[in-house]
């Protein structure tokens, strides 16, 4: 192919893609033929290529063996301790909410777009090779596609471009679609409940990622498709594109759904939903799904709703009265009682009559204490260590939610709120956003561009602060060296003339360079000829400008002559 039709890699792309939908309806032409031999062709290379699935396929079982025989659903159960309805309804707990939505609210600090690494928020970078540095400076190239990528995260689609040079009218803020803060909030969300998530994937004619749209996690299954030796099932309903069979469903009750104008069953192609979770487990009886901290805490949550219950009632229902007044004599009748009774009520009822102190004559009377000790805040402990708990699961110090336990310090093995709340971000926060961080980069990031990757930056600020001070003692020590730490930092090397260092250690150096060191007054020395002996004096140069000038010379001797000097 000669140098002027050679195609740009994106066009070989598309003619790939191109390439792959032809072969697919050349495939169901050839099935839906009524020639024998058309058909029998198409059969062969469809067995074909599942030979070769199979020939690399494990031979472990990563599912129940028996739930794909016995479903009869066409889709894996969720094999979970408790359901993605009971997780739902302990996901608007009170205390659950609290923990979400704290861990949301810390995550938007973050989405905002910046170039500065120690700053709160994301950037899209280039990828680069493990044993490569990364320069400090974007590309100019690059600079394009980064803003197209942030722009397309920010508004959940491709920004529209003008091709004639007007500019256009911006009617996205009508679109159905979630931005890139509603988004993450609810996969989040769903994440922290369920233990998974779930983005649909939109794409063009072209396999062009288009938009993406956050769906609810708790109605999504995996197919028996995903199981590779369940396929043969899954070839008689669905199509193979690709070479891959639909891998996901949404499922109501338990059915999985269809379309109502097209009737066909939602399902969806491996690029065309992100299903991430966080807790993955080998354990073959959850059928590769997540184990949520939901369902760790299901006897916690139990116990506190249970706490809750108890003593809202007792406010509710219950009776609380200071004591009782036993009359043993002195009173007859039911008149004399109640005369009694409206007496006593006057002497010391209402705030006036508070400390008075009612005097009867003739009445025996007992007054019985009914509140000596309150045993019921005993309970304040139990409901505590059932709070810190909750929070230990979910690896987020209660202090973030506003409860100030002495029983948390015990559990987090921390005594200072700073190193706990340290503790906290970085065993429950960071991990979260790593992970958000992989799924923005493997399912959209890398879709619209494989060459950059989406990292959230300003995570580690405390260890960038230790890395400085770690650097100083090195510095200090004289085990590394000023120039290999400042280029390490700029990204580019120490020029005297362009760059200017404030540290007084670092000025005082440059100022001892300056006056020079033994090398330099050697090489002084050697250009006036007098190496070894010192400088020429400069008043025997003017000895010897006397003796050749004659007024000079009687001037002296004069002087001489009267301070009686020889």
């Amino acid at each position: 192919m000669s140098e002027e039709t050679k195609l740009s890699p994106k066009q070989y792309d598309e003619m790939m893609a191109k390439l792959e939908i032809e072969k697919s309806l050349a495939l169901q032409d050839s099935l839906n033929s009524k020639d024998p031999n058309e058909i029998l062709k198409a059969a062969t290379y469809l067995q074909n290529e599942k030979s070769k699935v199979e020939a690399g396929m494990m031979r472990a079982f990563m599912f129940d063996p028996y739930d794909a025989s016995f479903s009869g659903n066409g889709y894996r159960k969720d094999a979970k301790k408790v359901s993605f309805e009971v997780l739902k309804k302990m996901g608007n707990l009170h205390i659950a909410k609290m923990v979400k939505k704290t861990r949301i609210d810390q995550i938007k600090n973050f989405l905002k777009f910046t170039l500065d690494p120690q700053k709160e928020g994301f950037t899209i970078q280039r990828k680069i090779g493990i044993f490569e540095e990364r320069g400090k400076e974007v590309a100019k190239e690059d600079k394009k596609a980064i803003e197209f990528i942030v722009k397309f995260l920010e508004n959940s689609k491709a920004p529209v471009e003008s091709t004639d040079g007007k500019k256009k009218f911006d009617t996205s803020k009508w679109d159905i679609y979630d931005d890139l803060d509603e988004m993450v909030s609810m996969i989040v969300e769903d994440s922290l409940t369920y233990d998974q998530i779930s983005i649909e994937l939109q794409r063009n004619r072209r396999f062009d990622l288009v938009s993406y749209k956050a769906v609810d996690a708790s109605t999504i299954r995996l197919l028996d498709t995903i199981d590779q030796r369940y396929w043969e099932d899954g070839e008689k309903k669905y199509d193979l594109v690709n070479g891959f069979l639909p891998r996901y469903a949404q499922v109501w009750g338990t059915e999985i759904q269809k379309n109502p104008f097209t009737r066909e069953q939602i399902v969806y192609y491996p690029w065309e939903l992100a299903w991430a979770t966080r807790n993955k487990s080998t354990d073959i009886y959850l059928n590769g799904y997540g184990n949520s901290e939901l369902e760790t805490l299901v006897n916690i949550v139990t116990w506190i709703l249970y706490g809750f219950e108890y003593n809202g009632n007792f406010f509710k229902q219950g009776s609380n009265p200071k004591g009782i007044m036993n009359i043993k004599s002195g009173v007859s009748g039911q008149a004399q009682l109640d005369d009694f009774r409206q007496i006593f009520r006057q002497m010391i009822t209402g705030s006036q009559n508070s400390s008075k102190i009612p005097v009867f004559e003739g009445i025996d009377m007992e007054w019985i204490d009914l509140q000596q000790t309150n045993k019921e805040m005993e309970f304040q402990k139990w409901l505590e260590f059932l709070i810190v708990m909750f929070c230990a699961v979910y690896t987020i110090d209660p202090s973030e939610l506003g409860f100030n336990f002495q029983m948390a310090k015990q559990m987090f093995g921390q005594d200072g709120q700073k190193e706990r709340l340290d503790h906290s971000r970085n065993k429950g926060l960071k991990p979260l956003m790593m992970f958000l961080q992989k799924v923005l980069s493997k399912y959209i990031v890398s879709e619209i561009n494989p060459d950059f990757e989406f990292v959230f930056t300003g995570i580690d600020l405390e260890d960038e602060e230790a890395k400085i001070k770690n650097i100083d003692a090195a510095l200090k020590a004289g085990i590394t060296s000023f120039e290999k730490q400042f280029e390490a930092f700029e990204g580019e090397k120490y020029n005297e003339k362009k760059h200017t260092i404030l540290n007084s250690v670092f000025q005082q150096a440059q100022m001892a360079k300056q006056y020079g060191g033994q090398q330099s007054n050697e090489a002084v020395d050697q250009e006036t000829g007098e190496a070894g002996s010192g400088a020429p004096n400069p008043f025997d140069e003017f000895s010897e400008g006397m003796e050749s000038n004659p007024i000079l010379r009687e001037s002296m001797k004069y002087l001489r002559e009267q301070l009686g000097v020889e």
